[in-house]
């Protein structure tokens, strides 16, 4: 693995732990389910990051834990963060056990499409969709700073995704290095864009 790759999981890793700190510590605070799940989703992102740069074995139960790894981060933890993002825009407040229905829910529809032979489909409709709600969800916030930072979370997240990740548009653009970046830019940006909002 070179020098470059090793970074780029590193940088995305510290980032990643930023964000789950962040939301863990304002979900403590504020009792706020939406900044847990956030916490949650980042953790899985991380562990993601931690398996790129430790499991390189080539044994096949290696390549399949992280593959499982890398699709929790992609499928789960990307939709689950933007779907925080709307609870808390629009003050929905949803139960715990709402969003361990959406989660299972998330690992039906992958598994689903995948047996259906739409995997890359679905992973690009999902990646549109989570940059979409991000960047609704941020625009709704009542602080300037907060929406430039938002809407740049949301643009750096859209570049990894649609041009240096795996369900690339463009395949001769897929590097998983700048996609980590990428990625780890956007949860850097979301942990300061970011404000638990309750209802009254």
């Amino acid at each position: 693995m070179s020098i470059i790759l090793i970074s780029s999981y590193l940088f995305l890793l510290v980032c990643a732990l930023f964000l789950a700190g962040r939301s863990y510590k304002a979900g403590e605070e504020n009792d706020h389910t939406a900044s847990m799940v956030i916490s949650l989703s980042a953790a899985f992102i991380a562990c993601a990051a931690a398996g790129n740069l430790l499991l390189q074995q080539t044994d096949q139960d290696i390549q399949t834990l992280q593959r499982i790894l890398d699709n929790l981060a992609y499928y789960a933890a990307i939709p689950l963060i933007a779907s925080a993002l709307l609870d808390n825009a629009w003050k929905f407040e949803w139960s715990k056990a709402a969003w361990g229905r959406w989660l299972l829910v998330l690992f039906a529809l992958f598994e689903l499409c995948r047996r259906s032979d739409i995997g890359a489909l679905y992973s690009q409709v999902m990646a549109a969709l989570s940059v979409a709600v991000i960047l609704i969800s941020v625009l709704r916030s009542d602080v300037s700073s907060l929406r430039i930072a938002g809407c740049a979370a949301a643009a750096s997240l859209a570049s990894a995704l649609f041009i240096y990740g795996p369900y690339s548009l463009i395949a001769d653009s897929i590097d998983p290095a700048t996609y980590s970046v990428t990625l780890g830019v956007s949860l850097g940006l979301l942990s300061l864009a970011f404000t638990p909002k309750k209802s009254q």
